[in-house]
C-alpha cells in the first residue's frame, strides 16, 4: 500500500459524522460531541496505521470484498472502509445498532 496515513472520508461518511456529532450535542452536550469527533479521529489514525485491524465480518455478510469495519472507542459507532493502494477509503460511520446492511446498500458516491 502507498500512503497508509491518508484517510479519505467519502461525503456520506462526513455527513454521518456531522449527524452523529449534532445528535450528541443536542442530546448530551458540546463536550460529548467533541469527544465523539476525537474518538473517530483516533480510530481513523489507528486504521491508517494498521488497515488490516478492521473486521471483515460485513464483507462476508454483504459479499463486498475488502470491506472492513472498526469500532469507535467508547461510542457505539463503526467505521466502514476499504484499503486502497494509496489511501483508506472511509465509506460510512454508522451507529452499531442501525440496520447496517440496509445502510450500506446505497450506491457508493465520490470522496
Amino acid at each position: 500500500m502507498g500512503d497508509p496515513s491518508r484517510v479519505v472520508p467519502r461525503r456520506r461518511a462526513t455527513q454521518d459524522l456531522r449527524d452523529a456529532a449534532a445528535h450528541y450535542a443536542a442530546e448530551a452536550d458540546a463536550a460529548t460531541a467533541r469527544r465523539f469527533v476525537d474518538a473517530v479521529e483516533q480510530a481513523f489514525t489507528q486504521v491508517a496505521r494498521q488497515p488490516g485491524i478492521g473486521s471483515p465480518r460485513y464483507a462476508v455478510d454483504l459479499d463486498w470484498p475488502g470491506l472492513r469495519t472498526h469500532p469507535v472507542r467508547r461510542f457505539p459507532y463503526l467505521i466502514f472502509y476499504l484499503e486502497q493502494r494509496d489511501h483508506l477509503d472511509v465509506l460510512r460511520v454508522l451507529h452499531a445498532h442501525r440496520d447496517i446492511p440496509a445502510s450500506l446498500q446505497d450506491p457508493p458516491t465520490g470522496a
